[in-house]
């Protein structure tokens, strides 16, 4: 009877911590997608740049934070690193995370593309050793990761993840 009733008090312990557990959940999306393939008509990383201002490619991002103690102004805030990584022809280019977390509050939002650094990356994958090509990229198959990884809480965010293929530098 007894290892019953510490087995029952066992139990509750671990249910009772399981529920404080502070806790971030979500996914990145492009265009309402977790994976993309982008129909990229030249091969200018500007141009790329330019179609997510202007809304043909929207980068969404949303989470919800479960048991996460509001700040003193009663708002809940959860810091995440954010990951870039750009691979071209299946090998690593880059792989940045920015140096400073950045504040989200939980729920839907639409994040500029400059929150990750993909467009620099690919403008300048081969500028040094070509300078009339700068902001161009070389034909290849590229693959963008875009990841958020929450600060002081456990939980994950859905990774996006962007695939285009280029055929061929752009003439003069």
């Amino acid at each position: 009877m007894k290892s019953l009733q510490l087995l029952m008090i066992g139990i509750l312990l671990l249910s009772t911590s399981v529920n404080f557990a502070q806790e971030a959940t979500g996914q990145l999306l492009i265009n309402g997608k977790s994976k993309f393939e982008i129909q990229a008509e030249t091969n200018s990383a500007v141009q790329l740049f330019k179609e997510f201002k202007t809304g043909k490619y929207q980068l969404g991002f949303n989470f919800k934070a479960d048991d996460v103690k509001p700040n003193m102004y009663g708002e809940t805030i959860i810091f995440f690193d954010f990951v870039t990584e750009v691979r071209k022809d299946g090998k690593l280019v880059e792989r940045i995370v920015r140096s400073k977390p950045i504040p989200y509050f939980p729920g839907e939002m639409l994040v500029g593309a400059e929150s990750f650094d993909f467009i620099g990356v690919l403008a300048g994958i081969d500028s040094n050793e070509k300078p009339d090509f700068i902001g161009t990229m070389p034909a290849g198959k590229y693959q963008i990761s875009l990841m958020a990884v929450p600060k002081g809480v456990s939980g994950e965010i859905e990774p996006l993840e962007v695939y285009f293929i280029l055929r061929r530098r752009p003439t003069r």
